[in-house]
């Protein structure tokens, strides 16, 4: 198996559309993911696990100045492994690829998110050192938002 890591590119818009709709069911055609790879790069970055050529796995790499500190912010915000490709190490070297640009742009921690009955990304994180540090709230925007009845 021969594995490599490295950044997406406008010319991978099919492949990260297909492997964002498998793992978060957005359908996406691959020129608007493409655009949004050319139109993101000072802020995020993309990173594409290929076996043998094919692209099995990506990671979404927030990384952007913030005004509160000096640092940059550092933020996983989406990892995916085609399911056939788990438990072979493609994860684990999606996220040290994530973890050194990280630490080369500067960015003095690196925080990722996941789901509270994704056991297995839990373990991946807890065994790269990523501790458990808050829990993390969100509402979707747009539509009817009920008012809040708490002052």
């Amino acid at each position: 198996m021969s594995l490599v890591i490295r950044q997406a590119t406008p010319a991978d818009g099919a492949a990260v559309a297909q492997l964002n709709h498998l793992f978060n069911g957005v359908p996406a055609d691959a020129q608007g993911v493409a655009a949004r790879i050319e139109r993101c790069t000072a802020t995020e970055r993309v990173f594409l696990a290929e076996v043998d050529g094919l692209a099995v796995g990506f990671l979404s790499l927030w990384l952007f100045p913030i005004v509160c500190y000096p640092e940059p912010y550092a933020e996983v915000s989406e990892l995916y492994v085609c399911e056939g490709y788990r438990q072979m190490g493609v994860g684990t070297a999606l996220m040290r690829e994530a973890i050194e640009v990280a630490r080369v742009e500067g960015a003095a921690e690196l925080k990722v998110n996941t789901g509270f009955r994704n056991t297995a990304a839990q373990r991946l994180y807890t065994a790269l050192g990523f501790e458990n540090l808050c829990l993390h709230l969100w509402t979707r925007l747009g539509g009817d938002m009920e008012e809040s009845t708490e002052e």
